[in-house]
């Protein structure tokens, strides 16, 4: 396998999830087995889908923004170039939207920006492509849900 880009997780990721879904202290020593963990109150974690929750009181523009890790396990320097497929009644923006690499497991941070208008469907998917100079294409889904 090549994959040429992961969205690699830690141990503190899976707790901070755990944590925003509003685990009691019990129950989090009970799954952790250690008594000893600190919440960063975060339920996004650094994975490679995106899903943007908004409620039917959506305003005009309504935003939400993820941060995300990659780590390139690409055997040599890379560059990638953010290609995204969006949807009508959605913007989304990458920033940065081209990420270099120069070593073998050198990370590099992005924001995706999510923005939704009043009148979207209840369910709309887009697409994040990082695409590098290697042939590698790392896909991210992106979903946007209305309630």
């Amino acid at each position: 396998m090549d994959p040429g880009l992961i969205y690699d997780m830690v141990p503190q990721d899976y707790i901070n999830f755990l944590c925003g879904l509003g685990y009691t202290a019990k129950q989090m020593s009970t799954i952790i087995r250690s008594s000893q963990w600190s919440c960063e109150n975060r339920t996004d974690l650094n994975y490679p889908t995106f899903i943007a929750n908004f409620s039917n009181q959506t305003t005009l523009l309504s935003e939400k923004q993820f941060t995300r890790t990659v780590r390139n396990v690409g055997d040599h320097a890379s560059t990638y170039r953010a290609s995204l497929k969006v949807p009508p009644g959605m913007i989304l923006k990458v920033e940065p939207n081209t990420i270099k690499f120069t070593n073998k497991y050198q990370e590099q941070k992005f924001v995706l920006t999510v923005q939704v208008g009043q009148h979207i469907p209840k369910v709309n998917y887009g697409y994040l492509e990082w695409i590098d100079e290697h042939n590698h294409i790392v896909s991210s889904p992106i979903v946007v849900l209305k309630d």
